[in-house]
């Protein structure tokens, strides 16, 4: 095999096996592996008569856990958050959800609903509240 071959046979092979690199990193992180993997816990959505039951709302949650341990807690209080959030969106009217401050406060009450829920406090548990959609019809 000529000089410049080799060359350009290694440098392929190179290419070929960085890339293969690339492809299994970036397949690792949509799967949730590396750091941080598991530290997010999506609930099913809850449709909920709002006060007056003229109004309902339907909430989108995930939660930030603060350890991965949390997300087991979560998993198996799951009746017990619901109920928790069932509660607490029933109780409320879409006047008090539809600011900016009103979903901060809805935030932090839902964030204590669920630590209370599960047992735990914000630094082993629930450690942020995220909205992922809010309709109020």
């Amino acid at each position: 095999m000529p000089k410049s071959v080799g060359f350009v046979l290694r440098r392929c092979l190179a290419l070929l096996f960085l890339s293969s690199l690339i492809v299994a990193a970036n397949a690792n992180a949509q799967e949730g592996g590396g750091e941080g993997a598991g530290l997010y816990k999506k609930l099913e959505p809850f449709t909920v008569n709002l006060v007056g039951l003229k109004q309902v709302i339907q909430l989108s949650v995930t939660l930030k856990l603060a350890k991965p341990e949390a997300g087991e807690k979560v998993s198996l209080y799951t009746p017990a958050i619901r109920h928790a959030m069932i509660i607490l969106l029933s109780g409320k009217t879409a006047e008090q959800i539809e600011t900016s401050a009103g979903k901060q406060l809805l935030i932090k009450e839902t964030k204590a609903a669920v630590n209370k829920a599960v047992e735990l406090d914000a630094k082993e548990g629930v450690a942020e509240v995220l909205f992922e959609s809010i309709i109020i019809q």
